[in-house]
This record gives C-alpha cells, sequence and structure tokens, in this order.
C-alpha cells in the first residue's frame, strides 16, 4: 500500500475518485485501488422534507431521558405490508395482529407504565413552569435514580416528580421558586419541601450553595426596562453584602429592588401590581422595601422625597 501511495505521489497523481457504491477509492490517473472500503462520513443534512428524512435516515430518534423507553424500543408497524411495500397474505395477518398485541403487553410493565405516567405529568410541569429542556431532561434523571432506589414507594408520582423538578432547577440556578412548582403541582409547599428533602438525603445530590438571581425573571415579568433592572441588581447585590437577605424571599427581595428602582427612571410600578405577577404579599414587598431603601439610597437621589409621599 505505501508503494502504491509514493508511486501515485511521485508520479503527482492526485485526483482519487471514490465509488459510492463500493466503498473504493482509487487514482483517477492509473486506475490503481487506493482503499477498497472507505466509511462514509457525509451527513444527511441535505434532507428538507419529512419524506427525505423517512427514507434516508439511518437511524431513529434522539434518546431521551423524559421517554419512557428512551427512544430505544421498536414497534411493529400497524399496517399490513412487507418490507417491498406488498400485502402481506390474508393467512399472515392473523398472525401479526398477535404479535403486536403480545408485543405492547410484554413492553407495558409495572415500571414502564410508571415512568409513562410520570413523563406525561413531567411534560405538563415543564410546560407550565417554562423550563428548558435540560431541566427537564435532569428531572427525569432524578425521577430514574429515586425509582431505582425504591425511594417512590409511599409517595404519589405528582409528589415525586415535582420534587425532582425543584431539585433540577435548584442544581442548574434555574430561577424556579417552591411556591410556584407548589402551586403547579397543586400540592402543598409543605409536602414539596418534605420531598425535595428526601430526594437529596437519599439520592445523595449536591445542590448547588449559590443563591439563584430571581431579578431578571421579575423584572422580564414587569416588562420593566433594562437600565431599572440593572439598577435593581445593584440594589440587590449591595443588599446581600450586609447579610440581611438571609431568610427573607428572594422573589420579595427582587420585586421590592425593582420597585426602587422604577422609580429612578420614572417608571412607576405598583406595589398591588407587583404582587399581583409574583404572588407576593403586598405587605411583604413593603416592608422589603423599607429594608432596601439605605441601599437604594446610593443610586436614588429622590429616593427620600419619595418615600414622604408615599406616606402622606
Amino acid at each position: 500500500m505505501e508503494q502504491i501511495l509514493e508511486y501515485c505521489f511521485n508520479e503527482k497523481h492526485i485526483s482519487p475518485i471514490t465509488d459510492v457504491n463500493t466503498g473504493e477509492i482509487f487514482c483517477s490517473n492509473c486506475g490503481i485501488v487506493l482503499l477498497e472500503k472507505s466509511v462514509d462520513r457525509s451527513n444527511d443534512s441535505n434532507m428538507l422534507t419529512k419524506d427525505n428524512y423517512m427514507n434516508k435516515t439511518r437511524n431513529g430518534p434522539p434518546s431521551k431521558i423524559a421517554i419512557s423507553d428512551m427512544s430505544k424500543s421498536s414497534i411493529i408497524s400497524k399496517g399490513n405490508f412487507d418490507a417491498n411495500g406488498n400485502k402481506i397474505l390474508v393467512k399472515n395477518k392473523i398472525h401479526f395482529s398477535r404479535l403486536r398485541f403480545w408485543d405492547s403487553r410484554i413492553k407495558m410493565d409495572k415500571k414502564e407504565k410508571n415512568l409513562v405516567r410520570a413523563f406525561t405529568i413531567l411534560d405538563a410541569y415543564a410546560s407550565k413552569l417554562n423550563i428548558p429542556e435540560n431541566a427537564k431532561e435532569h428531572s427525569a434523571y432524578i425521577y430514574r435514580k429515586a425509582m431505582e432506589k425504591n425511594i417512590i414507594r409511599g409517595s404519589s408520582i405528582p409528589s415525586i416528580m415535582a420534587a425532582s423538578v425543584y431539585t433540577a432547577c435548584k442544581q442548574l440556578s434555574i430561577p424556579r421558586s417552591a411556591d410556584e412548582i407548589s402551586k403547579v403541582a397543586n400540592m402543598k409547599r409543605k409536602l414539596l419541601s418534605k420531598t425535595y428533602r428526601r430526594l437529596v438525603k437519599n439520592l445523595e445530590l449536591k445542590i448547588n450553595v449559590t443563591e439563584i438571581d430571581y431579578t431578571s425573571k421579575v423584572a422580564n415579568t414587569l416588562s420593566v426596562s433594562e437600565k431599572t433592572a440593572r439598577l435593581a441588581h445593584k440594589i440587590i447585590d449591595d443588599f446581600k453584602k450586609e447579610g440581611i437577605h438571609v431568610g427573607k424571599n428572594p422573589i420579595g427581595i427582587a420585586g421590592a429592588s425593582i420597585y426602587l428602582s422604577a422609580i429612578n427612571h420614572n417608571d412607576y410600578i405598583p406595589m398591588a401590581k407587583i404582587s399581583q405577577k409574583t404572588d407576593i404579599s403586598i405587605v411583604t414587598i413593603r416592608k422589603t422595601s423599607k429594608l432596601l431603601k439605605p441601599f437604594a439610597a446610593k443610586y436614588i437621589k429622590s429616593i427620600d422625597v419619595k418615600s414622604q409621599n408615599e406616606s402622606h
């Protein structure tokens, strides 16, 4: 082989041709076969229609943890046609019908049924909470681990799945509070927290100790300007340096900081609107605003004047 390549190189034969049918690579000048079998490394990115994809694709859909069979199972087609598209004989239809029946029965065992229901619930939670695909996959991974270690025994599927979603959001620093998830899951916050602690303890999960930033989320919900959001971040950063934020509701802190920063940019937002959008009481927002005012005064010169006007 080396002698052949050396000969073609010396003769300046630099135009190899690949035969797509046989996989051979040969020299266009002398006709010598340089490689008998080559690997086709091209992709099928030029498939623009669904028909082209179904005709040319070499594998199934991508594997996903949030699907009960992880997209790896095969299904006996319901169509009574063979590989060439011809109708199968009438005497074979009953045979294939029985094969489909037992195939579906074998696959749907107790574990499979549990996962199908669990991931149906996960789809609903992910849609309502608007969490990204990686968080959805991570939630499914946590649920599968809990199922393997039999942690789900004695608990309902919705409660374990809600705790899995909450844990995934915690680990990935996605701003979804326990109140939001418990509301979507239609369960008490106390039960969610209890199930969450149970998962973390039994699965020995590592939770990101870095506090999740809810400011951007609240700012987007209230549709405030970018300047208002940036100032709210500064106020909260100064507030956290003093350690006063410990034990306070992070969403309440974000709402109060945006309320104060909006004053500086003539973008007044009523506390009632913030309360409605964030599901935090007006009393909490008002109390948190009083704590934030000394830090906001560093950036907002008219903060005291506004405060006096509010008191009147």
